[in-house]
């Protein structure tokens, strides 16, 4: 962006025709002391200052984002400043919105509920649609970041409120609801140029009261950051820990089938998964009604289970028999991460990539306490 510091433009007229006065005044002068630097020389009526539209963090949160942006510019795309940038020339303003029916048409923005931060509850039941569009030809993905999401009813694995992304793909997450702060999801634009992600809030309690903040960040089709197709949640990092939707609302969702995705760093080949230490609560329970025992045959998880292609105890040398009934196990289910039939979890292995793990579950079986869904933990494994 470019910014012209300086007066307004009369008094620019005005110096400058005092300046010229000056300069035929002294001309005579000024080139015999001057005369072998005055053609060097030269004097800029203007300063111009340009910056690109880079992402900032809010002066107000750490955790806050927006986009570096002219204080004009920033209050015609109906944003706020919130914070300075580009050196004090810019300011970081930060665009959200809560209406129904509005289109979001600029990167790093946000969702939120109306009165947020404080909680929302709906007087009717309905649904709210927020659209976003691509700020240019070359986006893919959306990035979806909830900062905040808690309060979305949920029973026995049915969503009663719910939060849907849907793009032009065919290919889309699953809806969502119960606690998902601190998770995020990708979804698929579409080829086009006019391809858009509509947004949809459904509200099925008017009793629960909900609190949602979600920041939005469209990526590029050529960046190495973006996620790969069709992977929802995609980590990176030689660590970390990857769960179910609403873990932390201690409740296992209906209708999920999606890919979480973990890229290989370099210099590794393997990666190991292993239930998450410290974590409540119960960090594996995939199943319709309580079980101890883990079930990792194929074939034994109709409900619902994860997908891990050829574990092992080293990914690379089949496990034994009678431990085991298959060499490699490629579906977990049930009370535990581990082998078939046993209650005791352990850590598995498998050198398949791309690294992922997917999840299904039904769309209707009821899913009876605790089946509170998963936290594993992962560790690349050196080549």
């Amino acid at each position: 962006k470019i910014l012209v510091m300086g007066g307004r433009l009369h008094q620019l007229v005005a110096a400058s025709a005092c300046l010229l006065l000056i300069t035929s005044a002294t001309a005579e002068k000024a080139a015999e002391v001057d005369n072998g630097h005055r053609a060097g020389r030269a004097f800029s009526l203007f300063s111009i200052v340009q910056f690109p539209n880079a992402g900032c963090t809010a002066s107000s949160s750490s955790t806050t984002y927006g986009t570096c942006y002219t204080a004009t510019e920033c209050t015609t795309k109906g944003g706020s400043a919130d914070g300075n940038c580009a050196s004090g020339f810019g300011v970081c303003c930060l665009i959200t919105t809560n209406t129904c029916g509005s289109t979001v048409s600029t990167n790093t923005s946000y969702i939120r509920n109306p009165n947020y931060p404080s909680s929302y509850t709906p007087t009717s039941t309905g649904s709210c649609e927020i659209k976003v569009t691509k700020v240019s030809d070359d986006i893919c993905q959306l990035r979806l970041d909830f900062q905040t999401m808690s309060g979305f009813a949920a029973s026995v694995g049915s969503c009663t409120d719910k939060f849907a992304a849907a793009g032009q793909t065919g290919s889309d997450p699953p809806s969502i609801c119960g606690t998902n702060t601190g998770y995020h999801m990708y979804s698929e634009f579409g080829a086009t140029s006019t391809d858009s992600i509509t947004l949809t809030i459904t509200y099925g309690s008017t009793t629960t009261a909900k609190t949602w903040n979600v920041l939005l960040r469209q990526i590029s089709c050529t960046a190495t950051y973006k996620a790969p197709t069709d992977c929802v949640q995609y980590h990176t990092g030689a660590t970390g820990t990857i769960q179910s939707y609403n873990f932390a609302g201690g409740q296992l969702l209906n209708s999920q089938y999606y890919n979480n995705c973990i890229r290989t760093e370099e210099g590794y080949c393997k990666i190991q998964y292993k239930e998450s230490t410290g974590q409540t609560p119960d960090t594996f329970a995939m199943a319709a009604a309580p079980t101890a025992a883990a079930e990792a045959s194929a074939g034994g998880c109709p409900v619902g289970f994860l997908f891990i292609p050829n574990l092992s105890s080293d990914g690379i040398n089949a496990l034994t028999i009678p431990a085991s009934t298959e060499s490699f196990i490629s579906y977990q289910c049930g009370g535990a991460f581990g082998l078939d039939g046993s209650p005791v979890s352990i850590a598995l292995t498998t050198v398949t990539k791309p690294f992922l793990v997917g999840v299904y579950t039904d769309t209707t079986t009821t899913l009876t306490a605790p089946a509170t869904g998963f936290s594993l933990d992962y560790t690349q494994l050196p080549c």
